[in-house]
């Protein structure tokens, strides 16, 4: 866990509040005066559009589109179930009248023989002739006073109708068409008058009343038919509206999910590509910018801090230019002491393994004290704190790196490897800083007296040692405790230069490294141990851990902690609680191991300690 520059620090793991960035206010301009819109008051109610309109933009896009499509389909089907039916009915209805017709002329002609010799009897033979039909509800023969002359119903011979349906019918004077009803039954009525050609003379009527029950069940089977025929291309439109919606969202899906994984900072893959449509070729574009930013990152990891600082404040090719500018800085220089024989015994990549280590570990430390890697020059790393007051800094930061090693190489010696010791030498002054080099190849680095002097000092400081110059002794003051040196005589200088080493610093220096991981971890309370917890710790050291558990737990509480990691495994760790505080939903506790054994320690150590081989790291967007 990174410690504030200058702070004291514990054994316990710790977590840092999260500050929020203060808005950023735009430079305030002239604008036009605009009048003010309307201000709706607050206690209104939304309308039912706006609600509507609210609730359908907040579907998946495949919702959307399936929706859409099943509309269309619906619109469609029940278009064409219109048109269709209306012409059924028409055909079937006319198909109806044409009988009605025919019936009604056969029944009048029989009709105009009857009215004339005032016979009924042929009259009601061709009625019952004619009701032999099924769907004939009624015929009739009406003289012209509108009395029944011949009926189905003997009963109503003689009878005057009067109805206006039996009105109508008297009056034609031409095959005429009525709607009319018989109890609960619908009837197209026919009515034809009976006139003599030869006198121009209308003596009556006759009726035909047929069944409408026949064409209306007709057409109900066939919408029941229509309707069941619709529903099944519903049903199949919507599944195969689903299946587009699912073929269209789901490489979409695809490339969401994969940009919340670049926002993560993994740029390690890459979203499948499964077609060659519009989204496939926003998939590619979106893999190319991750190509992109994995090169960005590859060439920053190849540039120092300082070199990819002055890139991203000077982009206009014409503000990158050779020379420097007067910087007052400190200087931090680490050589590994007895490297080059050490390398001579060893295969070349078990040189750089072991070199990579601890090139790793001061990289780390001097990136949390806020300091910046300049190069590294084979076993040599040059470190740069800018700004007056980042002396103590420095030399916290040169402190830490001591405490680690020493501890890192005693957990190495005890597993039989091989171990490096560094010696540390710092000085502070006025530098140029800036482009070096040439036209085509710069770097951005420090040159200086004051440089050379710091590279000196790591010359002579011994394995474990961190010297000082005097500058830097007296810009700390009483910030740390040192240790005056015999002044030595630095190439380039007449008179000798006063060091001093550096014997402990005040805000201390933590004696282990951590580790940040995310693996699962299980807790009991001392004492309760068949009540079991799970957990996740955020990071570890040989000292202790941070732990994120879903329920509070009291500081200097007692635990037993199982940690799920190889290094640990089996392993029954008790620790006491340091430290607790409580983050959205979770409690972040800092737990301080008891009593751990000496070889778990050094496993412990070796684990933090180990370098990923993985080049490309998270990139924060």
């Amino acid at each position: 866990m990174t410690a504030e520059p200058g702070k004291e620090k514990n054994e316990a793991a710790d977590v840092s509040d999260a500050v929020p960035a203060e808005p950023r206010v735009a430079p305030e301009t002239k604008s036009p005066v605009v009048a003010p819109s309307p201000v709706k008051p607050e206690n209104a109610s939304p309308s039912f559009s706006g609600m509507l309109i609210k609730r359908l933009s907040s579907l998946g896009v495949r919702y959307k589109i399936a929706g859409t499509l099943i509309m269309v389909l619906g619109l469609a089907v029940t278009s064409l179930g219109i048109v269709t039916f209306a012409q059924q009915s028409m055909s079937l209805r006319q198909e109806l009248k044409n009988r009605a017709e025919i019936l009604v002329q056969q029944l009048a002609n029989a009709g105009k023989e009857g009215l004339l010799t005032k016979e009924e009897l042929p009259v009601y033979s061709t009625i019952m002739d004619i009701q032999k039909r099924n769907d004939v509800v009624y015929a009739m023969v009406m003289d012209d006073e509108g009395k029944v002359f011949a009926h189905n119903d003997i009963t109503r011979k003689g009878t005057a109708l009067t109805s206006s349906v039996d009105l109508a019918a008297l009056r034609a004077d031409a095959l005429l068409f009525q709607e009319t009803g018989s109890g609960e039954k619908s009837v197209l009525d026919a009515t034809l008058p009976i006139i003599l050609k030869a006198k121009g003379l209308k003596i009556g009527v006759a009726r035909i009343g047929l069944s409408e029950k026949a064409l209306n069940d007709s057409l109900t089977r066939q919408k029941n038919l229509y309707l069941w025929i619709a529903l099944g291309f519903v049903v199949g439109g919507l599944l195969v509206a689903f299946a587009l919606a699912r073929m269209i969202t789901q490489p979409l899906d695809s490339l969401a999910a994969g940009i919340q994984i670049v926002a993560r900072g993994d740029l390690r893959r890459l979203v499948a590509v499964s077609s060659n449509d519009e989204i496939g070729k926003l998939t590619n574009v979106f893999n190319q910018m991750i190509l992109s930013l994995r090169e960005k990152l590859l060439m920053e990891k190849y540039l120092s801090q300082p070199t990819v600082q002055s890139i991203k404040e000077h982009r206009d090719m014409t503000q990158l230019k050779l020379g420097g500018e007067r910087k007052y800085v400190t200087a931090l220089f680490s050589d590994a002491r007895g490297f080059t024989s050490l390398s001579e015994k060893m295969s070349p990549e078990d040189v750089v393994r072991l070199m990579n280590v601890y090139l790793n570990l001061q990289a780390k430390v001097i990136h949390q004290f806020g300091g910046t890697i300049d190069k590294f020059v084979g076993d040599e790393v040059m470190a740069i704190f800018e700004g007056r007051g980042n002396e103590i800094n420095a030399v916290r930061a040169a402190v830490e790196i001591q405490s680690y090693c020493k501890e890192l190489n005693a957990a190495r010696l005890a597993s039989g490897e091989k171990v490096i010791s560094i010696g540390i030498g710092l000085n502070n002054g006025e530098v140029v800083m800036g482009n070096m080099g040439s036209e085509d190849h710069m770097d951005y680095t420090v040159i200086g007296d004051n440089i050379n002097i710091a590279a000196r000092m790591c010359g002579i400081a011994q394995p474990g040692m961190v010297l000082v110059s005097k500058a830097i002794a007296e810009a700390i003051g009483d910030q740390a405790s040192l240790r005056d040196q015999h002044p030595v005589m630095v190439k380039g200088k007449d008179q000798p230069i006063g060091i001093a080493e550096v014997v402990s610093v005040k805000g201390g220096a933590r004696r282990y490294m951590r580790k940040t991981t995310d693996a699962p971890a299980t807790y009991s309370l001392a004492g309760f141990s068949d009540e079991i917890f799970a957990a996740i710790v955020k990071n570890v050291s040989p000292a202790g851990c941070l732990l994120v558990v879903g329920a509070p737990i009291g500081i200097g509480s007692k635990l037993i902690v199982h940690l799920d990691l190889r290094e640990l495994e089996d392993v029954e760790i008790h620790a006491s609680v340091f430290h607790a505080r409580k983050q959205d939903a979770n409690y972040y506790v800092g737990l301080c191991f008891e009593d751990l054994q000496e070889d778990v320690k050094h496993r412990v150590v070796q684990w933090v300690h180990q370098v990923n081989s993985e080049i490309v790291e998270g990139l924060m967007l």
